[in-house]
């Protein structure tokens, strides 16, 4: 058996008040805040001892994750629930001082990064000798492009169970938002061939007939290495203009475009270019149009259709 977590215990023996419905959304919330905190390798043992410094850690994992604003304050307001239950009232009630901003999750800009810079990368960590990783790192990186995976969820694909060949789909259902799996169907030839690239790597992971992409024995740490990796090679919103979660941006952006035959919202410079651009690709069919390509993406991103709060964060508001 694995050692326990004393935050977690913690979580489970607060005392919180009001609905037992609101109390189970408290303790869920603040588990996943603790969870984000081990990954940054923050080991605050007692919430007596958590900080503004392991709230700010949080917040820059989550962002670096692709998280929006909202999520991240609510996971903030369950970890400020529990701390408070234990005594603890230094943590700042302002989370603008986490660079954390109200409003709403839809982003006006696209953070998509370009193909060629993507290719680019790709090339260039191939060819790196100086460090041993890359190669790996260079296929993960080339599913996330390909499939829209999330980081996490392209470290532990289980290739070898949950790739279908002969149905061309796949099973996502490890490191997965929410822990929901989804699958992916109709995988095209340059996603399967990106696949192929990525079984090279395949590891025993420390869960008992587990597969996955990570280093043998390495766990969760490989995040952080394959974050190492993208800043190695200029893969930052700096450089690049976008980040490891715009390549999920991008692949998103292109299946738009696939769909519809025209270029998301957050392409164009206001609301009204869009709606020009669009009645003039397709005419009166548009909207229809677009309802249809989100809904393919928010399932292909891991939520249900018609969660426009998520393909807003993704492509912009069409109204």
């Amino acid at each position: 058996m694995g050692k326990s977590d004393s935050l977690k215990y913690g979580i489970n023996r607060a005392t919180l008040s009001g609905p037992k419905s609101k109390q189970h959304r408290i303790r869920q919330t603040a588990h996943h805040f603790v969870k984000v905190l081990r990954q940054a390798n923050m080991g605050a043992q007692k919430w007596t001892k958590v900080t503004n410094k392991h709230f700010q850690r949080v917040a820059d994992a989550m962002r670096a994750d692709g998280v929006g604003d909202g999520r991240i304050a609510e996971v903030f307001s369950a970890a400020r629930h529990i701390c408070r239950a234990y005594g603890n009232n230094h943590i700042s009630k302002n989370n603008a001082i986490f660079g954390v901003r109200r409003g709403s999750i839809a982003n006006a800009t696209s953070r998509a990064v370009s193909p060629e810079v993507i290719q680019d990368t790709l090339t260039r960590m191939r060819n790196d000798t100086s460090y041993p990783q890359a190669g790996r790192a260079a296929a993960q990186i080339e599913l996330m492009y390909e499939l829209g995976l999330r980081r996490e969820e392209s470290a532990k694909l289980d290739l070898p169970n949950d790739w279908d060949r002969e149905s061309h789909s796949l099973l996502v259902r490890y490191g997965t938002k929410g822990g929901r799996p989804r699958t992916l169907y109709d995988l095209s030839p340059q996603q399967e061939a990106a696949l192929e690239r990525a079984e090279e790597y395949v590891s025993p992971s420390d869960r008992k007939g587990i597969n996955n992409l990570m280093p043998e024995g390495m766990g969760d740490e490989w995040l952080h290495r394959l974050d190492y990796a993208a800043r190695k090679h200029s893969l930052t919103g700096k450089d690049a203009g976008g980040t490891l979660h715009g390549l999920r941006h991008e692949r998103f952006r292109q299946m738009y475009a696939d769909h519809t035959g025209f270029e998301p919202p957050n392409q164009y410079d206001s609301v009204q270019a869009f709606h020009e651009a669009a009645q003039a690709t397709a005419g009166d069919n548009w909207p229809q149009l677009d309802d249809e390509a989100r809904d393919n993406i928010e399932v292909a991103a891991g939520h249900s259709p018609g969660r426009r709060d998520v393909s807003n964060a993704y492509l912009g508001c069409s109204i």
